[in-house]
């Protein structure tokens, strides 16, 4: 079926008379786009702007990103911030990522390098869910330290082995499930160091008197952790 811009608009058009959040933003993008009718910036925005204050997402990361660049509008620092804010806290996570970028630098805000942590943080949670290497490196690091997020030992472990890959062989030789109760212990050679309970550990020798495996099954102490990441921290 061939595509009729002009059909389309006009029907986008109905929708928007009718107060359809959706429609607006199709509007802003056709007006944008010049799909269906004439290239009119000000018309896109004036629909993104609308759309946007109606609550929907991708219009405010739009004009977001427009504010932002200053790509056929003025750049304009604050009001890119104030919609990125808005897209994040309506769980966009582009614009978590954004804004922890301008929390960290000051644009458009104060400088602010906890509100940068506590947004990083969510994105680098997501984008390490989807499988990004860097992204787990950087959240066991934020694990670590506490920073966006509460100091936890066990989950800056399990990211650092995830992370792990052949960088660390030993990280990713420990199965996480095998490890519980990752706490602070003392100061030590590497820095900090954590203990853990390694259940069934490795094979140490056979127990004759028992006539079975003896394994190590003892409290580890978790110099490892500390060394990875201290290792890869940039």
């Amino acid at each position: 079926m061939e595509r009729n811009l002009g059909k389309a608009f006009h029907w986008c058009q109905k929708a928007v008379d009718s107060g359809d959040i959706e429609a607006m933003y199709g509007f802003a993008l056709c007006y944008y786009n010049e799909e269906g009718t004439e290239k009119d910036l000000e018309k896109a925005f004036y629909w993104y702007q609308k759309a946007a204050e109606s609550g929907n997402v991708k219009a405010m990361y739009d004009l977001a990103f427009h504010y932002y660049n200053g790509e056929k509008i003025e750049k304009d620092l604050e009001k890119a911030f104030y919609w990125y804010q808005e897209a994040a806290n309506s769980g966009d996570i582009e614009a978590m990522r954004v804004l922890a970028l301008q929390y960290y630098n000051g644009e458009g805000t104060e400088r602010d390098f906890e509100k940068a942590f506590y947004w990083s943080f969510y994105w680098y949670q997501e984008a390490a869910n989807s499988g990004d290497i860097e992204a787990m490196r950087v959240l066991a690091l934020q694990y670590y330290n506490g920073e966006g997020t509460e100091r936890d030992f066990e989950k800056a472990f399990y990211w650092s082995q995830l992370n792990a890959k052949n960088n660390y062989e030993v990280l990713e030789w420990i199965p996480y499930s095998k490890l519980s109760s990752i706490n602070y212990y003392d100061k030590g050679g590497f820095g900090e160091i954590y203990k853990a309970i390694w259940s069934d550990g490795p094979i140490d020798g056979w127990n004759f008197d028992k006539q079975q495996w003896n394994r190590w099954n003892f409290n580890q102490v978790m110099r490892l952790l500390s060394k990875y990441l201290i290792i890869h921290q940039v």
